[in-house]
């Protein structure tokens, strides 16, 4: 990325009230303002899904959290997911790390699972990886601001390794509904 796409970012991450005044001007300052983002943006996160006794509410809760706060702030939701991970492969990681940081908030979907046989290791991850790609292809499209529309699709491609295809229909109607 040239200088120019990196003071693009600079901007967004100050726009967005990342960085300080006493940040440097260097990657470093780059790296400390896209940490004090996705920290909000997981704790925003995070924080809603404290607000549900079920696990599949708490997911719901989560993820419509976040997807009305992408919507709200549409450049946030591109320096996030498009602006800093495409500067180069460490800042890319940086992505990947955030996105590897919802997968534990997955793990007690083991506990609802109504599969008989056990889970892939890697289905946390999964579940992120799909819930990632159907938003980030809505962000890089140019339309954040109607993810929230989006929250029972999500939702269902997220609970669905977990609790199966019926159950998750049920709780995608349930967020269509009430959304």
């Amino acid at each position: 990325m040239n200088q120019s796409q990196r003071e693009r970012v600079r901007l967004l991450l100050a726009e967005a009230g990342v960085l300080r005044d006493d940040d440097s001007d260097g990657d470093t300052a780059l790296f400390e303002g896209y940490r004090r983002l996705t920290e909000r943006v997981t704790d925003l996160t995070m924080g809603a899904c404290d607000e549900a006794d079920r696990w599949p509410e708490r997911v719901r809760s989560g993820l419509q959290a976040l997807l009305e706060l992408l919507a709200s702030e549409p450049q946030v939701a591109m320096l996030l997911t498009r602006g800093f991970p495409g500067i180069d492969a460490d800042t890319y990681k940086s992505y990947v790390d955030l996105l590897a940081g919802f997968a534990p908030a997955m793990h007690a979907g083991r506990e609802c699972a109504e599969i008989d046989q056990d889970l892939p290791d890697s289905v946390e991850l999964l579940a992120v990886g799909a819930a990632e790609a159907l938003i980030f292809s809505e962000v890089d499209a140019g339309r954040a601001e109607g993810l929230p529309k989006m929250l029972p699709e999500i939702l269902f491609t997220i609970l669905v390794p977990f609790i199966g295809p019926e159950r998750a229909t049920e709780e995608m109607q349930s967020a269509a509904t009430t959304s």
